[in-house]
């Protein structure tokens, strides 16, 4: 079975800014992660209590947050909905699958990264510092917020 040890891991806030009155900023959760094959990383940008899912080749999170044009463009290519079998996206579907299919290998490197998206931020340090080096299915992740509403429906 495919294992994804955990690397690096990065949480961070963009500026927001003012539409109609202040805008918060989104949260950008990058982890580096191995399955076997080598070295990847997963940004996951939440907007509007969306999550946005990339696979890419090289960490981009410092500049993901600073909102840099032309790489929030570039990124844009690596947008997925399916990252290694299992359908990202929407929380609630995500959740769902999570539960038709509890075996697929990527569901506890999903969890733990939204788990970071959804997390308070004086709980970042720790939850980045119990996984660096671990492999994700090894991990004991706390149920975030989203996925507690979800399992009380």
């Amino acid at each position: 079975m495919k294992r994804y040890l955990i690397e690096e891991a990065k949480c961070g806030l963009t500026r927001g800014g003012f539409a109609c009155g202040p805008v918060s900023g989104s949260v950008v959760v990058t982890v580096r992660f191995n399955d076997g094959s080598g070295s990847r990383w997963c940004t996951a940008a939440e907007c509007d209590g969306i999550p946005n899912f990339f696979l890419l080749d090289r960490d981009v999170h410092d500049k993901a947050v600073e909102e840099d044009d032309k790489t929030l463009e570039w990124m844009g290519t690596y947008f997925t909905h399916d990252f290694d079998g299992v359908e990202v996206g929407d929380y609630f579907d995500m959740f769902a699958g999570f539960a038709e299919d509890p075996e697929k290998a990527a569901i506890p490197l999903i969890r733990y990264i939204i788990a970071l998206l959804r997390c308070a931020v004086d709980e970042v340090d720790g939850l980045i510092e119990m996984a660096v080096g671990k492999y994700a299915d090894e991990l004991d992740v706390p149920i975030s917020d989203i996925e507690e509403d979800y399992s009380e429906e």
